[in-house]
């Protein structure tokens, strides 16, 4: 997969953010054990390449012994995207519910 990365003349990134949201559902499938029913990414970016992610999970079925890993996704795209784009992400939120 190809992610269009360009610099405009103010000099800050434009970035295909279908292909930028994609990248990170597929990360947080694989960081994550339990089902999930449904991901919604949100990616902003502002001046200064300052890049603000949010991700909605619902995860199906309501097992009693059911363990979220927020540390393990939050970790694992800011690894992906320091990668992909080496940009460190200002802020990486997580949202979940069953």
């Amino acid at each position: 997969m190809y992610i269009s990365i360009e610099r405009n003349s103010r000099g800050t990134l434009d970035i295909e953010q279908y292909a930028l949201n994609k990248l990170i559902e597929s990360t947080v499938v694989s960081s994550t054990s339990a089902s999930i029913a449904n991901i919604e990414v949100i990616t902003e970016i502002y001046h200064d390449n300052l890049l603000y992610i949010l991700i909605k999970i619902k995860f199906e079925g309501q097992a009693p012994d059911f363990i979220f890993e927020e540390k393990l996704i939050s970790k694992n795209v800011e690894d992906i995207i320091t990668q992909t784009l080496n940009i460190k992400p200002r802020n990486i939120s997580v949202a979940y519910g069953r």
